[in-house]
């Protein structure tokens, strides 16, 4: 399948020149609900922070895009459509669709924790 990563021109410039793609941490993400997708009680989200927090300890990410015709992606995540978007081609099985859901996941049983976590964005 082919995915599509969106950077600046500076951080685009140097994926290419070093071969290489930058590994986000959870602190660096830009969206302050990332990996939060669950309707929350005042001591479970202090543990899933925790959780998520010993993760990023020694885990990062990297987010591609399905789609690299999305305005609203390029004003985000391109420097306002002033960056560049690379496209690579990514077997079927290390990709994952994000499910997008309105309403936030009741709270799972830890054992799919992770899936529902990594792979699930609550937009209001």
């Amino acid at each position: 399948m082919r995915l599509y990563k969106f950077l600046t021109a500076e951080f685009g410039m140097k994926s290419l020149r070093e071969k290489r793609l930058k590994i986000s941490i959870f602190d660096d993400l830009n969206d302050p609900f990332e990996l939060l997708p669950y309707e929350m009680k005042r001591g479970f989200r202090l543990n899933l922070i925790s959780v998520i927090m010993d993760f990023a300890s020694t885990q990062g990410m990297v987010c591609f895009s399905s789609n690299w015709k999305d305005p609203v992606i390029w004003a985000h995540y391109s420097d306002k459509h002033k960056g560049l978007c690379l496209g690579f081609e990514v077997p079927e099985r290390l990709g994952r669709k994000v499910r997008y859901v309105k309403r936030r996941l009741s709270i799972p049983a830890l054992r799919v924790l992770s899936n529902e976590l990594f792979f699930t964005k609550f937009v209001n």
